[in-house]
């Protein structure tokens, strides 16, 4: 069973997405609109993407055992004939740690796979290092856009680059390769003091 899973979003999970929307983290990462946006203002917003916006932006939110809400992602951008969209997530504070880095890339497989988007946008204030390293972010950035967001008082860069499915894959062969070298290192060390 996966670690992580994804599903629609749905109106249970509103009063959870609006407490995300109002912390100070993903606000100063993401988007502070929550801000000045009042509980019915918000709730109908989040009402009304489910109900009438999924040809324009689709929500969905990332679960963890037993079903537990661990965050959420979003859709924008979408060119369906193509086959591009834009991802968003925001993960709660508490799972921010190794499960949201799992529940990104489960939100990746699953816009592939359910969706069949063949190339990802990935959007990331340069400030912003939760789930991504700063030099993650300065290596994969094509893109930069000074001025970009205005999130907490202040003016943000952002950092673009597209993911395709090659990339995708190459990244997973990269992974399992890191992880085999380091294997076969504890192997040898235990070996040694053996």
């Amino acid at each position: 069973m996966p670690l992580v899973t994804i599903r629609h979003f749905t109106e249970a999970d509103i009063p959870i997405r609006s407490e995300l929307l109002r912390e100070s983290r993903f606000q100063a990462n993401l988007t502070d609109f929550a801000v000045s946006t009042g509980d019915d203002a918000l709730t109908a917003n989040q009402r009304k993407t489910i109900h009438s916006e999924h040809a324009v932006k689709r929500m969905f939110t990332m679960c963890g055992a037993k079903g537990a809400v661990i965050g959420f992602s979003w859709i924008t951008s979408i060119d369906w004939r193509a086959q591009v969209c834009e991802l968003s997530f925001g993960v709660l504070p508490h799972y921010r740690g190794g499960l949201g880095v799992v529940a990104v890339g489960a939100a990746h497989a699953y816009i592939r796979s359910e969706l069949n988007m063949r190339v990802v946008i990935n959007q990331v204030l340069d400030h912003n290092t939760m789930l991504a390293s700063a030099e993650h972010l300065a290596t994969n950035q094509r893109v930069s856009c000074a001025f970009d967001s205005y999130t907490v008082g202040e003016w943000r860069k952002a950092l673009y680059w597209t993911t395709t499915e090659d990339d995708e894959r190459e990244q997973r062969t990269q992974a399992a390769d890191r992880r085999a070298a380091i294997a076969d290192r504890i192997r040898a060390k235990a070996a040694m003091t053996s």
